[in-house]
């Protein structure tokens, strides 16, 4: 199984992002998948215009030369793709937000049509604020669950992670819950490679705070 995690963080592998993305990507590797992660903060990528050249001009083919034609490359085959961003004004990154934008060349257009048997790769959300409250979450959440549904494939799991700030500059007395929620994130990414989903008894963990852990 190929699994390719999007760092949409502006402070790419400084992050609080980064980290989550590392312990899920660690559970993945550890059980043998081939694993990507790829941080936006490092490429160029345009604004999408919306003149939607890529439905009806050149299927396919966006008409701006910059960095996201490598990236949907390396994307390619993947069979899980997870998508992490800090939360900005309780939302996407913007970062994110202009990568998720430029996706409407690989699909929803006539060129589409002959690609039916084209699976799409399944979902995973992963995001973390500064704030304490679980709630901060509500807009991402609300959102990756109709970019699943758009895209007619499955959302595996959500990661929230309030006191985000502590995945970075954990104190002495809250070290211990930090590796904890690390160590949760690996075993839910193993738990998904062996088994195609997430327990419930896991996914009633994800709404707790990290400082729970």
């Amino acid at each position: 199984m190929i699994v390719t995690a999007i760092n949409g963080s502006p402070k790419g592998k400084n992050s609080n992002t980064e980290v989550m993305l590392a312990s899920l990507l660690e559970g993945f590797r550890e059980n043998g998948d081939i694993v990507k992660n790829i941080t936006l903060s490092e490429f160029d990528i345009n604004y999408c215009s919306g003149c939607y050249s890529c439905w009806f001009k050149t299927p396919g083919i966006c008409i701006k030369k910059d960095d996201m034609s490598t990236i949907i490359s390396e994307m390619d085959g993947s069979d899980i793709i997870i998508l992490g961003s800090p939360l900005y004004f309780n939302n996407l990154s913007g970062t994110l937000k202009v990568f998720i934008d430029r996706l409407t060349v690989c699909g929803g257009s006539p060129h589409n049509v002959e690609k039916k048997e084209k699976v799409n790769p399944k979902y995973i959300m992963v995001s973390n604020c500064g704030f304490p409250m679980i709630k901060q979450f509500d807009v991402v959440s609300l959102w990756v669950k109709h970019f699943c549904q758009l895209l007619q494939t499955q959302l595996l799991a959500e990661f929230y992670t309030p006191h985000g700030k502590v995945l970075t500059t954990a104190t002495e007395e809250q070290l211990a819950s930090k590796n904890s929620y690390l160590n949760f994130l690996k075993e839910c990414a193993i738990e998904i490679s062996k088994v195609g989903e997430l327990s419930e008894e896991k996914k009633e963990r994800t709404i707790k705070s990290l400082l729970e852990f």
